[in-house]
């Protein structure tokens, strides 16, 4: 049994490592969810590493069962661990849940569609926004009648506001100016819905929404239009880089407790 879970305990580490790694590598991209899943490696492999031959280094011919406190520390190690998984396990499936297993229904209900805003380079919007757009373009031509709002301000290092980026993106792939609204103030997720959810009630749009952003990002989207009183909440989502999704992911579960432990959310 011991060996069947040091096994698991390594596989898990080294899934770690290879994702954590991964967008350093393919995209050299670092965030807060990449350094997690490295420190998370690490620890568990110097746990595995040191579970019994801790004590032999330190104290040469004493006998483990009475190096308490590292017993003790070793437990407390592998307990936050666990725990760490357990909760993780539980928020990705409610991830995938309002990712992959909300979509909008096919009714002839109008909604607004609420595209989220991503990095814009030079050159137009990011591999990552282009996917979100996509999203977004595939509902607006089945829907030709439903308005969409582009959200996005503008960062110190892009030549244009995300919203501008987007709405000239879909206008050249054929959805018409007097159907987008955008919002070129917001800086963050929250400000996204904020400030959006205040176009749509200013303008008369309809209050049943279709976001369009990544899988992984829609729960913390749906937390936060419930908080602005919005009921109808669907996921369009995009294309994500399968190796980003789990760094992603991580991060994303941080800014979740975030939303529903400060800013008033609910799961």
């Amino acid at each position: 049994m011991k060996r069947a879970i040091m096994t698991i305990a390594l596989l898990s580490a080294l899934g770690a490592l290879f994702f954590g790694l991964a967008p350093l590598a393919a995209y050299r991209i670092f965030h807060l969810g990449v350094l997690l899943l490295l420190l998370y490696g690490v620890g568990v492999i110097l746990l595995l590493v040191f579970w019994d031959g801790f004590p032999d280094m330190m104290f040469p011919g004493y006998p483990k069962e009475q190096v308490l406190w590292w017993r003790i520390l070793r437990g407390v190690a592998a307990a936050g661990l666990c725990l760490s998984v357990v909760v993780g396990g539980l928020l990705s499936w409610r991830i995938f849940q309002a990712g992959r297993l909300n979509p909008p229904p096919q009714d002839a209900e109008p909604a607004t569609v609420v595209v989220l805003g991503c990095l814009v380079r030079e050159d137009g919007p990011s591999l990552m926004l282009r996917y979100r757009l996509d999203a977004a373009l595939e509902y607006l031509r089945e829907h030709p009648q439903a308005p969409v709002v582009v959200s996005g301000g503008q960062g110190s290092r892009e030549p244009v506001s995300e919203a501008q980026a987007m709405a000239e993106y879909l206008m050249a792939n054929g959805i018409a100016g007097d159907r987008i609204y955008q919002e070129d103030q917001s800086t963050d997720t929250q400000q996204n819905i904020i400030l959006s959810g205040e176009i749509i009630r200013r303008e008369g749009l309809p209050e049943r929404l279709v976001i369009a952003t990544d899988a992984y990002h829609q729960l913390r989207v749906q937390i936060y239009a419930g908080t602005q009183g919005f009921r109808e909440v669907y996921a369009q989502s995009g294309e994500s880089p399968w190796g980003l999704v789990p760094s992603y992911g991580v991060r994303e579960m941080l800014a979740i407790g975030e939303a529903v432990f400060l800013n008033g959310g609910t799961l």
